[in-house]
């Protein structure tokens, strides 16, 4: 009886043995191709990027009422500056492409789509060299899909030309209503009534792309 036993536990380690190597297989496999796509992510500055809109949101609440001194600011047209910097703190990377370029350069002079409304919005909503548009959606009304972080610009008709010459970032919701933040004349966490249609008559949703994949 007990040479019987021994044979058969003999038998069924060996089974399970013979079992159990498939699954190791794979798990190494996944463990290799796992590491080849974080490799591939940090490779030349490609891969996979999601919009952090918490944290630009938390940056906007941060630095609304002050200007952040680690970076470039102005005491005058500072708003798509400021916007800017916030979708930059939320991880979205600088572009380069036909539209233009967006990016800084730390406490020097950023690039002008950087700080002009027009020239951002035009490098914004473009396919880059780089990345594709941040813009994916644009209203005149606010959209069903609108989050802390997507940016709203303001504007005029001057001289029977329209001409957006603000840009503010949304936080998040208070009492149920969604509020913002700006620079030039600072606001932190204020309704949209704010700006329209008390001092302009253009507006313009934005709504900023949830994921981007750069080569």
């Amino acid at each position: 009886m007990s040479s019987e036993w021994s044979r058969r536990s003999v038998y069924r380690a060996r089974t399970m043995r013979r079992r159990r190597r498939p699954l190791a297989v794979l798990v190494a496999l996944g463990v290799v191709a796992v590491g080849l796509a974080v490799a591939h992510d940090r490779a030349d500055g490609g891969g996979r990027v999601v919009y952090d809109r918490a944290a630009a949101a938390a940056y906007a609440d941060r630095w609304a009422l002050s200007a952040d001194p680690a970076a470039w600011t102005s005491k005058d047209h500072d708003c798509a500056n400021f916007v800017s910097q916030c979708v930059a703190a939320g991880g979205l990377r600088p572009l380069d492409g036909p539209a233009g370029t967006w990016r800084s350069a730390g406490r020097g002079i950023p690039s002008i789509g950087w700080l002009n409304c027009d020239a951002q919005q035009r490098v914004w909503s473009s396919s880059a060299e780089n990345g594709g548009p941040y813009i994916v959606r644009v209203s005149s009304r606010l959209p069903a899909a609108w989050a802390a972080g997507d940016v709203v610009y303001l504007g005029n008709v001057v001289n029977g030309v329209a001409e957006w010459q603000h840009v503010i970032i949304c936080v998040g919701q208070r009492g149920g209503r969604w509020v913002y933040d700006s620079h030039t004349v600072a606001h932190r966490r204020k309704t949209l009534e704010t700006w329209y249609p008390a001092h302009f008559t253009l507006i313009r949703f934005c709504r900023l792309a949830d994921e981007l994949r750069y080569r």
